[in-house]
């Protein structure tokens, strides 16, 4: 994976590639920034480009036997470690059982999250960590030599995920690593994390995709116009994880617009029937829906209130969404958009802890029939 085929902050490229150039990499580091920055594909081009043997000034090759192992992900000292559902049914108990899934989604989609990893295994809802039988995987790779004869790469994702034996064990191997060995790990947040392993790394702090460079990237990867990509990085508040999974479902998108549609009609008119009907449809949507369907709530009540208070101005909306909302927006205003943001918070944070979504539902539409009211 090269510099020039991932999308991210230029600024950021040429930092990576000035510190491997001037020998200032740290041996242990941390990539940390906002999800779906874009964080693990930057780890990954700096091992490619730090283990490539004719790097220029601000790429890898792409070319050499370094770089075509690094790109198959079938370099042997390109070494992963990432959160699994332990089971001993399925003989899982660390990253290497599940290897091979992992190499296939990471070639397959590049970008992805910890709920998108745990789909594609069949696994979502379940507690996935990175475990004690890990930290034994990891001593016994980094111990031996360096296939190539030049270094060894331990990237580790979300290691906010590493329990506490895991982590105890590794904190000694993070100190003092074997020479020639580097740790990258990629990190959302910092807040569940050992206080001693961030003391013993250096940040490398990624920041949230530009907009525009997003949209490009859309466009070109996934032919779709304009409009949409405004309006699906604006969605997703800029986080390529979440931009693609809608694109790729890009009928869930549509099936959004339309509830929500149904769903604030229902509320203005408070018609019983409609309250129920709209209710029903919501929660025959499966739990991963339920909760896009409520940020994409929230992501409409936040251009509202751009279209009524800024003329206008940062609003991403495709033309349907803006049609809509040249209507609708003038209900949401100051006498009500704290509450409303407040409610649909709530319920995304009850939904991720297993609420009942029918009552969930009923409860929020409820609630909507008086605040929707309350900015006439």
């Amino acid at each position: 994976m090269r510099f020039s085929e991932i999308i991210g902050d230029k600024k950021i490229k040429k930092k990576l590639v000035d510190e491997v150039r001037n020998e200032r990499v740290s041996h242990a580091n941390m990539f940390i920034g906002p999800e779906g920055s874009g964080k693990l594909q930057m780890a990954i081009s700096m091992a490619q480009y730090m283990l490539c043997e004719n790097p220029s000034k601000t790429d890898s090759c792409g070319e050499c036997a370094q770089c075509k192992q690094c790109a198959a992900l079938t370099h042997p000292d390109l070494h992963f470690a990432f959160p699994v559902v332990l089971s001993k049914k399925e003989h899982v108990e660390s990253s290497d059982d599940r290897r091979t899934e992992w190499n296939n989604l990471l070639l397959k989609k590049r970008y992805f999250n910890l709920n998108q990893w745990q789909i594609e295994l069949d696994e979502l809802g379940k507690n996935a960590v990175i475990g004690k039988e890990e930290s034994r995987s990891i001593m016994k790779k980094l111990s031996l030599k360096s296939f190539s004869g030049r270094y060894k790469f331990m990237i580790v994702w979300l290691p906010e995920k590493m329990n506490l034996t895991a982590a105890n064990k590794l904190l000694k191997l993070l100190e003092e690593p074997p020479e020639g060995t580097y740790f990258f790990l990629v990190s959302n947040s910092t807040e569940s994390i050992l206080p001693t392993i961030i003391s013993r790394t250096q940040f490398i702090r990624i920041p949230a995709l530009q907009a525009e460079e997003s949209v490009k990237f859309l466009k070109k990867n996934y032919g779709i116009d304009e409009q949409l990509a405004v309006s699906v990085i604006g969605f997703s508040q800029r986080n390529i994880n979440e931009a693609i999974h809608l694109v790729e479902g890009d009928n869930s998108y549509h099936v959004y617009f339309d509830l929500f549609v149904k769903m604030m009609r229902a509320a203005y008119t408070a018609n019983p029937m409609d309250l129920m009907d709209i209710t029903d449809q919501i929660t025959d949507l499966e739990k991963e829906r339920q909760k896009n369907f409520i940020k994409y709530a929230l992501h409409i009540l936040r251009e509202s209130i751009m279209l009524n208070y800024m003329k206008g101005k940062l609003v991403h909306l495709r033309e349907e969404e803006k049609q809509f909302l040249s209507k609708f927006a003038r209900f949401i205003n100051n006498r009500n958009i704290t509450e409303l943001m407040d409610e649909f918070n709530s319920g995304f944070y009850q939904l991720e802890r297993n609420a009942n979504p029918k009552i969930l539902f009923s409860d929020l539409l409820i609630k909507l029939t008086k605040l929707i009211k309350r900015g006439v």
